[in-house]
């Protein structure tokens, strides 16, 4: 028997399993998005931006609907959770019990749209055809066609000549188009896959398979090329291998034609209470360094119960020059030393125990400072092995906090002596509040002793250390709520009795860079070989000024200001004693000068030598329209003078010059430069990039040219350099 149904019926359709609808919409928004996605980026990063044409006309980028509802005089719509189906007409047979629609179906929620000309649902054996069918992903936005779409028995999928694209209607540059794809629980399966740039194929793949649930599936990932003066043309193929569902491999054949083929391998692997990463790579007989090349790295991490840990770190490197030839990134191309590391760390609520041991690998033949060692001894010292305990207290009747930090490390030197190195220190303090004012006084006791290998008598240190410290929260809300002002004073005074120290070795002590908040420090040193003999008041104050609704700060001011009551007389090798009455000063100022303009300026002088420790000075725009202009000026007292400008500068529709600038005043030399030519649409991007930089220790540059091609939505090819772009101009994204 077969009946015509209408509103005023539907309701008697038993047969039509409402689950079911359900259950089908959400596996249709996940496949069909699935589909394309995981097929063209297989393991790799699939690539999100806001399409800017979208933003502007959503309605450009919306399906041609084929229901003309000024037809529909009886239109049929079934809810089903936050999935809605609406037919034009729709006859259902309760013999076969098949429902046939006509006259035009949308099946809609809030992430998804399908729209097709007609349908037909068998509720018995719970399948369905949709011809002709559109589907539009709002949250992505995407949107794409299917001649057929079947929904078979226990979850199984058929799309005849499917599409995918990110493109809206009136600008559709690149599409993915199929023969057919087959998917079920585990897998699809997809034929005669083409992507198409302006109407153009141009890549074709005959068979292709995907994974449809968490599991991985092993496959070639999107390779990369460019070209530097150093190592030639380049060209990047990597391979990913799903090895089991914790542990995975990826294997790169990278070419350089200055140098030869590289194999780059990285594993990982992850347990409940373990997870590695080992990477290997090696160069089989550069042709300009005549001989092999090869780094290695290893993180790993035990966790054999809830309160103790064991990590392993270490890196190794064949030669001197290896970052410097074979990285593409200034940081790595500096690296001077190599930290191998093995610690045993064990934790409860108020302690830490940590025990381990540290090597090094040196890379530069003549050092110059390190961040680990001072100048004059030039390689850092190997400790083998170090314990230190750290632990803190609360008494629940008196509220005074006892802190204890001790340590012992045995160590030694190439360059000079070795021995042993015991520090305590413990510290009794307390907190008083008084009407929103916080007062701690602090007493604290530093034990320290060394002793030689060698035959030199042992050097002990024992010295007590007072400070007061003070500091207020003082915060106003305006009338309309929506600005937050906010005052911060604080005070600090530290007395630290002087005891000569000038036995212990230069160990792990550095100077620290000088902020607002190494001010209430009572330490001027980083490091247990020294402690700094003080008699000072520091005080300071942050003012801020910020929108509660957006969290941003319009205005934020800082002033800080040390006093020295006393002559120092301990002090390292590159810092300058301070006398008495002399005066440390900092500010820091960051407004906004307008919606786009924003001022940032940082100041540090000493008035006990008259003269600028640090300063620097930047202007920040940023409009609406995308433009973005940096500009920089830095200084550092015998180490940086440089300027710095960077920009992104819409110059036509959709076309931007892009480029970075670093100049060192001190050596007369450009650091960094890059300049390109950016291209972005509502779905696609191009980007082409010429760089120059330091990268080698002796002054040299290397030069290198990319380009990097992007589909949004689905992946990127070539170079990618939008890291290039992060790295050097403020306040950049892809969008």
């Amino acid at each position: 028997m077969r009946r015509k149904i209408s509103k005023f019926n539907i309701d008697h359709i038993i047969l039509f399993e409402m689950d079911w609808i359900d259950s089908c919409m959400k596996k249709w928004k996940t496949y069909i998005f699935m589909i394309f996605v995981v097929i063209w980026s297989g393991a790799s990063e699939v690539i999100y931006s806001e399409n800017i044409c979208i933003a502007n006309g959503s309605d450009d980028f919306g399906l041609l609907s084929v229901l003309d509802k000024s037809k529909i005089n009886n239109e049929i719509r079934i809810k089903s959770g936050v999935n809605t189906i609406t037919a034009g007409q729709a006859i259902y047979d309760e013999g076969g019990g098949s429902i046939n629609i006509s006259g035009g179906i949308t099946l809609e929620n809030p992430d998804l749209l399908i729209e097709g000309q007609q349908a037909l649902i068998n509720t018995d054996s719970e399948t369905a055809v949709i011809e002709n069918a559109n589907y539009f992903f709002s949250n992505i936005p995407a949107r794409g066609s299917s001649q057929e779409f079947r929904v078979e028995k226990g979850n199984h999928y058929i799309l005849i000549k499917p599409t995918y694209t990110t493109c809206n209607q009136l600008d559709q540059s690149w599409e993915l188009v199929a023969d057919e794809i087959l998917i079920n629980d585990e897998e699809g399966k997809a034929k005669n896959i083409a992507l198409r740039f302006k109407n153009i194929p141009v890549l074709y793949l005959p068979r292709l398979t995907f994974p449809t649930n968490d599991e991985r599936k092993s496959g070639f990932l999107v390779p990369s090329f460019g070209s530097s003066s150093k190592r030639g043309v380049e060209i990047e193929i990597p391979y990913y291998w799903s090895i089991a569902p914790n542990a995975d491999l990826k294997t790169t054949l990278n070419y350089m034609k200055k140098r030869g083929a590289e194999m780059k391998s990285e594993l990982r692997f992850l347990t409940p209470n373990q997870v590695a990463l080992v990477e290997l790579n090696h160069l089989a007989s550069d042709d300009l360094f005549n001989d092999d090349r090869t780094y290695s790295r290893i993180n790993y991490q035990l966790n054999p119960s809830a309160n103790t840990q064991i990590e392993i770190t270490g890196e190794y490197a064949s030669d001197t020059n290896y970052f410097e030839d074979l990285s593409q990134s200034t940081n790595e191309s500096s690296r001077t030393h190599l930290t191998r590391d093995i610690v045993f760390k064990s934790f409860d609520k108020n302690w830490i125990l940590n025990v381990g041991m540290t090597n090094y690998q040196m890379l530069d033949d003549q050092p110059k400072c390190l961040a680990i060692g001072v100048c004059e001894q030039n390689d850092p010292y190997r400790l083998k092995p170090y314990v230190n305990f750290n632990g803190n207290w609360q008494s629940k009747e008196s509220d005074i906090n006892f802190n204890i930090d001790s340590e012992i490390i045995f160590f030694d030197h190439l360059q000079s002596e070795s021995g042993r190195r015991l520090k305590n220190r413990t510290t009794l303090s307390k907190i008083f509040n008084h009407s929103g004012i916080e007062v701690k006084p602090s007493l604290g006791l530093d034990y320290a002793k060394f002793e030689s290998d060698s035959n030199k008598d042992d050097t002990k240190r024992t010295i007590p250390i007072y400070s007061l410290d003070i500091k207020a929260n003082l915060i106003r809300i305006s009338d309309d709520g929506d600005i937050r002002h906010s005052l911060q004073p604080r005070v600090m005074a530290v007395h630290i009795k002087y005891e000569d120290q000038s036995d212990f070795p230069f160990i792990d002590t550095i100077i620290p860079d000088f902020n607002y908040f190494q001010l209430f420090n009572q330490n001027r040193f980083i490091g247990n070989d020294r402690l700094g003999d003080t008699s000072k008041i520091s005080y300071g104050l942050v003012a801020k000024r910020t929108q509660i609704r957006s969290g941003k700060d319009f205005f934020e001011f800082k002033f800080g200001q040390t006093l020295h009551l006393k002559d120092e007389k301990i002090g390292i090798p590159g810092y300058e004693k301070r006398k008495s009455g002399s005066l440390t000063n900092l500010a820091s100022i960051d407004i906004a000068m307008t919606k786009s303009l924003n001022l940032k300026l940082d100041h540090y002088w000493d008035s006990d030598v008259d003269e600028i420790k640090r300063s620097q000075i930047g202007i920040e725009y940023k409009d609406s329209d995308a433009k973005r202009l940096n500009l920089a000026y830095r200084f550092r007292e015998n180490n940086i003078k440089q300027l710095h400008g960077s920009f992104l500068w819409p110059i036509q529709d959709k076309w931007s010059f892009i480029g970075h600038y670093r100049y060192s005043i001190k050596d007369r030399k450009t650091i960094d430069q890059f300049f390109g030519i950016n291209y972005e649409s509502c779905c696609w991007s191009i980007s082409a990039v010429s760089r120059k930089h330091l990268i080698y220790r002796n002054g040299e540059t290397d030069s290198s040219f990319s380009i990097q091609f992007m589909l949004k939505g689905l992946g990127e090819f070539g170079t990618p350099i939008n890291r290039i772009f992060e790295d050097g101009i403020f306040a950049y994204d892809q969008s």
